[in-house]
């Protein structure tokens, strides 16, 4: 593990460091208001992360050689848990997105999300759309990431299931597919969006809620619009420095989901413009060192893998991100590493893990270059 890039390990460490301290800081009321307990939250977030470590050891140790090799496997594993979900998932904000397992729940979701870019540098890497017509090219991958993001948005998930979607779309164009064979699946893919907002009338509502407070020139404080309005109060009050860790005031139930979705505004109250922009930071750093071991890969599956991982978390970020400033619709989607949640943070340790993997393989390629190198001269 010496020839990896340690900075991957370190930011994805220190963005859950910083995730357990806000975790706390923004559920400790709600902790007591619904548990008796302040620490209900703490304590279970605390457990993940270490789990997550492991997840991350385990992840920056393996042979991608195997994990090639069992992609096709692994789909087919987070696929059966998707279905199994339809029969059996637990029902939560109307949405059916978790499995019980005794003590544990699970969202094959975020599974899911990392299955299907792990099988799509497989099977980019042996059929590389550079080489193809169109829908030879790009038609077999597409159909898959669309199967698995069908069976996400049965959930119903539309914010998952479309990243989703543009994760397949934007990994394909890294594999190097022409730009307009991509036009066709990018306009299907509005049409599902906008298929699924006119069936499912509570995502509609999110929007128009979302277009109103943008065109209509305020947004409804006591109504549908209350969240954001809470979440605006919260990093509008936080000014350079903010109230203080712990001095927020949004966590005494004003905010809902504070811990969850609208984490980061509880980071812009309690620590200010200063501390925000070292979370945004922190967010940058790790998908730039991301997109560097991509770069470096000198195999196509290491360089597609990186390059899917860090979009995928990259686009995960923007998302809560425009949710928490008011830029895009009320999503769900937590920001990654830093908010509660366990299946979402033990997915993102493990991308964290396999880009210092592909990071690691770089830096053995480039070694024993030198080293024949120096044989040589």
């Amino acid at each position: 593990m010496s020839r990896g890039d340690r900075w991957l390990l370190l930011l994805a460490l220190g963005l859950a460091a910083v995730g357990l301290i806000m975790v706390y800081s923004s559920s400790a009321v709600l902790g007591i208001t619904r548990y008796q307990d302040p620490n209900h939250f703490l304590s279970r977030q605390t457990i993940r992360i270490l789990l997550g470590v492991v997840v991350l050891a385990a992840c920056a140790k393996a042979r991608l050689r195997w994990l090639e090799q069992a992609a096709p496997w692994f789909l087919g594993g987070a696929v059966g848990l998707l279905a199994v979900l339809e029969v059996a998932g637990h029902v939560s904000h109307g949405a059916e997105r978790w499995l019980r397992l005794g003590f544990l729940n699970i969202q094959p979701t975020d599974l899911a999300r990392l299955a299907t870019v792990v099988f799509l540098a497989w099977w980019l890497k042996r059929s590389p759309p550079a080489t193809r017509s169109f829908l030879p090219a790009i038609g077999p991958p597409l159909a898959v990431t669309g199967a698995v993001a069908g069976l996400i948005l049965l959930q119903p998930n539309l914010s998952s299931a479309a990243l989703l979607g543009l994760t397949g779309i934007l990994m394909v164009f890294l594999s190097g597919a022409r730009i307009r064979h991509l036009a066709i699946p990018v306009a299907a893919a509005a049409a599902t969006v906008v298929l699924a907002l006119v069936t499912h009338p509570y995502m509609m509502g999110r929007v128009q809620t979302f277009v109103g407070t943008w065109f209509g020139g305020a947004i409804d404080p006591h109504g549908s619009g209350w969240q954001l309005d809470q979440s605006l109060i919260a990093i509008g009050s936080g000014g350079w420095l903010g109230r203080g860790l712990g001095g927020g005031l949004q966590k005494y139930l004003f905010l809902p989901e504070a811990h969850t979705d609208f984490i980061f505004s509880i980071v812009g109250e309690e620590t200010g413009f200063l501390g925000a922009t070292v979370v945004l930071g922190l967010i940058a750093l790790l998908l730039w060192r991301g997109m560097r071991a991509a770069a470096r890969a000198g195999d196509p599956f290491g360089y597609l893998l990186a390059g899917g991982l860090t979009l995928q978390i990259g686009l995960y970020a923007v998302a809560n991100l425009m949710v928490a400033t008011g830029l895009a619709p009320t999503t769900g989607l937590p920001l990654p590493f830093v908010s509660y949640g366990g299946s979402a943070l033990l997915v993102n340790m493990a991308a964290a893990g396999l880009l210092y993997r592909v990071s690691a393989e770089n830096g053995a390629r480039e070694a024993l270059a030198r080293q024949r190198w120096r044989e040589a001269s």
